[in-house]
């Protein structure tokens, strides 16, 4: 398979990430070497995150980001399939394609968090096999704009009829599509393989997220996919402290970042995690251990891409670029990360 690593880019969010913020980082990204800024696609605070924190729209954020940049992609992790309009996205995500010439990377889930969806009077969807329905058609829809001429297509959601788009996007069939999940056996994985183009997994604890990437290994090769072209992501989020006092920065990214990093997530379906068990992929101390962690629990699983998300704890001197709260500690993190870090981990395509 494809052993060749990428380095990406989750972007925080709340105390501190002002737009201009968001600049400094995303261009500081692009200098470093990294592959792709991601960020959520949202409307409010995802719970346990607090639900009034500011939030920029998505697709509006990633075109201001896209235009403020020149070599890095840009992409959604990842836009709930039933919330956005399937033909519409896929003008959104096609514009900003071909302005941004070529950069753009598209995360897909089935949707969670009701909420997000109830206060709007927008329906969710009660059962899974619904979503993955609509996320399914959606793909569909996407790609028939894409690519044809006069778009013609017949589902159980979505219909076209001679339907143009234009411009078409830059990045031919399309821009690539990342499927997002975080509890699937193996539907997931299997629509990721058969009709996507790579897996993200943004939570779980290791042997769900084990089994996860597993199958869509498996999924993929079944399908007569290339293994040149196999992407899996997996979301890790560094907090690098002077020491290895994991207590002590758990409390110190509480005050830094404002959020309860304690709490489960709310999702739609579930996912198992063992109490004592992190749902989330957090590492805590040196350079060395985050390089070790990194190392054993993203690429020795069989992910080729670490999505990353930094908290410098205050106990590390780090250059915050000037930037206040946590968006100041997120880029200190991001430098040290790729000052002391990617080396450790780089390996040549």
């Amino acid at each position: 398979m494809n052993d060749a690593r990428r380095f990406s880019l989750f972007m925080g969010y709340g105390k501190g990430f002002s737009f201009p913020a968001y600049q400094t980082i995303a261009r500081e990204a692009e200098r470093l070497g990294f592959d792709t800024i991601w960020t959520q696609d949202n409307i409010t605070g995802h719970a346990p995150i607090p639900r009034d924190i500011e939030i920029f729209d998505t697709w509006s954020f990633l075109a201001a980001i896209a235009a403020s940049t020149s070599r890095i992609r840009v992409g959604s992790m990842a836009t709930p399939a039933i919330r956005r309009f399937a033909p519409l996205l896929a003008k959104t995500i096609a514009s900003i394609d071909a302005m941004s010439d070529g950069r753009v990377s598209v995360g897909l889930g089935a949707g969670d968090d009701t909420h997000q969806y109830e206060m709007i009077g927008q329906r969710f969807p009660e059962t899974i096999q619904e979503r993955r329905e609509i996320l399914r058609e959606t793909i569909d829809v996407m790609k028939c704009l894409w690519t044809q001429e006069q778009a013609n297509y017949q589902g159980k959601h979505f219909r076209l009829k001679d339907a143009i788009l234009s411009p078409k996007p830059r990045q031919q069939p399309g821009p690539p599509i990342y499927i997002a999940c975080n509890t699937s056996k193996r539907l997931m994985p299997r629509l990721a393989a058969q009709h996507a183009d790579a897996i993200a997994v943004m939570w779980g604890h290791d042997p769900t997220v084990r089994g996860i990437v597993e199958a869509f290994r498996e999924e993929w090769l079944a399908a007569g996919r290339p293994a040149p072209d196999y992407r899996a992501l997996r979301s890790v989020y560094i907090v690098f402290r002077n020491d290895e006092n994991e207590a002590k920065a758990r409390r110190n990214v509480r005050e830094i970042t404002t959020f309860p990093i304690d709490t489960e997530p709310q999702t739609a379906t579930q996912a198992v995690v063992p109490a004592g068990a992190d749902p989330d992929l957090m590492l805590f101390g040196r350079p060395e251990t985050i390089a070790a962690g990194i190392e054993a629990r993203v690429f020795d699983m069989g992910f080729n891409d670490a999505m990353c998300s930094f908290v410098a704890c205050d106990d590390v001197d780090v250059d915050t670029g000037g930037l206040s709260g946590w968006a100041g500690r997120w880029l200190g993190g991001m430098r040290l990360f790729a000052d002391q870090v990617l080396p450790r981990l780089r390996r040549a395509p």
